[in-house]
């Protein structure tokens, strides 16, 4: 019997996939645990495994395609073997609905699916939201339309069968006829391959096509500045969770400014006559500084789960890595058991990992605390939002030039602000004080962090 390639779910919160691209085509011999295709989740890019070893027998879904986890993708087997006849069950089977249109493997309906009578229900044609907003989009009665769903309901495909056979035509000259009452079939269209344009309707109705058309180029004047982008993945998954953040969590955020002019100058001497990639950062140091502080307060450490505080061991310190697309957490495990060079080490690999789209899911989550570090830029202060369960997040500023008296002399001292954003059901003001001010005697004392 033939093997199921299943969609993988990696992680909890992994919902769906996209098919990047197949690295094999139906009819190549495959090897267990060889790479037969690449994903994209919400957060990394990977490359899926095939379960056995024998030969691609179908790929139901085509590259690009949006597919639920542990739904069925393809098949593998014995050369000439039959797979079921059975299409993917009616969650996998909605996956390519959510994109503009279905992928090559799936844009002919299964053999056990027939076309029957348009079903109603309630007066209005069953049909998927895709199919009803494709039909609405193109000025299609979805009564017209052959349905070829399994319960009788008008799919995605069979309403782009029906926008296939009309005649082609502009955005602008399709409202117009709509508006007008015009059968395009009955106008010769004097654009690219015959496409029938806006002014092509002004023959039919003359003054009523002119007024439609300028107000049409305002419109299209409009739109020809604006750019519209769909949103990834990873950016509509931020977009939820943050959300989510600051509507969930009653969130408070606290600033102490510290004299970073000491932590400069450790770090200038233990970078001296290394090489680039070698050298310790600020935000190393910040990384291995906040590991000893919550692992000494251990609030920090906290999570919520219903009305119970869990306390978790684990010393784990995430850190924000911003990309072009989005932004991911890489998670530094066991901070307080190792020294800064090697956590210097792993956030550059991790960085240099998120980055290249290489990160695996053990590279992330289950973190105690994040450190969003915007420093290179300047900024003074802001209010990062808190990357639940986490109890809490840091955020380091840019450092500036400030002058103090220093045994009765002038002189200029480097300080920076931390800004610490808490959840308040966890976490207390005075205990984020003690923490700021512990973060604070560390930073501003930095052969401490060594030690």
């Amino acid at each position: 019997m033939a093997t199921e390639v299943y969609m993988p779910k990696n992680g909890m919160d992994m919902t769906e996939g996209t098919i990047i691209r197949w690295l094999k085509e139906e009819g190549d011999p495959v090897e267990k645990d060889e790479a037969i295709m690449e994903i994209e989740t919400d957060k990394i890019t990977m490359e899926s495994e095939a379960p056995v070893s024998g030969i691609l027998l179908k790929k139901l879904y085509g590259d690009g395609a949006v597919v639920p986890v542990l739904t069925t993708i393809g098949y593998i087997g014995e050369m000439g073997e039959k797979i079921p006849d059975t299409a993917p069950t009616a969650a996998p089977a909605a996956a390519p609905e959510s994109g503009a249109s279905a992928p090559p493997s799936a844009a002919a309906p299964s053999p056990a699916v027939s076309a029957g009578p348009v079903r109603e229900e309630n007066g209005m044609v069953a049909a998927t939201p895709y199919a009803r907003k494709l039909a609405e989009d193109n000025g299609i009665d979805l009564r017209c339309v052959v349905p070829t769903g399994r319960h009788g309901e008008v799919r995605g495909r069979d309403v782009e069968e029906a926008v296939r056979g009309m005649p082609k035509a502009s955005p602008l000259a399709k409202a117009m006829a709509a508006d007008l009452g015009i059968d395009l079939k009955t106008v010769a269209g004097s654009g690219y391959r015959g496409k029938i344009m806006s002014k092509d309707l002004q023959a039919v109705n003359p003054a009523k096509a002119e007024e439609e058309a300028r107000v049409d180029a305002a419109v299209a004047e409009i739109e020809r500045v604006i750019e519209r982008y769909k949103m990834n993945g990873m950016r509509k998954v931020i977009a939820q969770r943050m959300f989510a953040s600051h509507n969930e969590i009653p969130n408070v955020t606290q600033n102490i400014k510290i004299d970073v002019t000491e932590l400069l100058a450790l770090r200038e001497t233990i970078n001296k006559g290394k090489e680039k990639a070698d050298r310790v950062s600020v935000n190393d140091m910040i990384i291995k500084a906040v590991g000893k502080v919550i692992q000494e307060q251990e609030r920090f450490c906290m999570t919520l789960e219903g009305d119970e505080f869990v306390l978790h061991k684990e010393i784990h310190v995430g850190m924000a890595v911003g990309l072009p697309d989005g932004l991911l957490v890489p998670v530094i495990r066991d901070v307080d058991k190792k020294g800064l060079l090697q956590i210097s080490r792993e956030a550059k690999d991790l960085a240099k990992k998120a980055r290249e789209g290489k990160l695996m899911p053990d590279d992330m989550g289950n973190g105690r605390i994040t450190i969003s570090n915007i420093g290179m830029f300047g900024t003074h202060s802001f209010t990062p939002i808190i990357n639940q369960p986490e109890a809490s997040i840091v955020g380091v500023c840019g450092t500036e030039d400030e002058l103090a008296l220093a045994d009765g002399q002038v002189v200029v001292r480097k300080k920076m602000m931390v800004c610490v954003t808490f959840d308040h059901r966890i976490l207390n003001g005075t205990e984020v004080c003690s923490f700021e001010s512990r973060l604070k005697e560390l930073l501003e004392n930095p052969v401490t962090i060594l030690l």
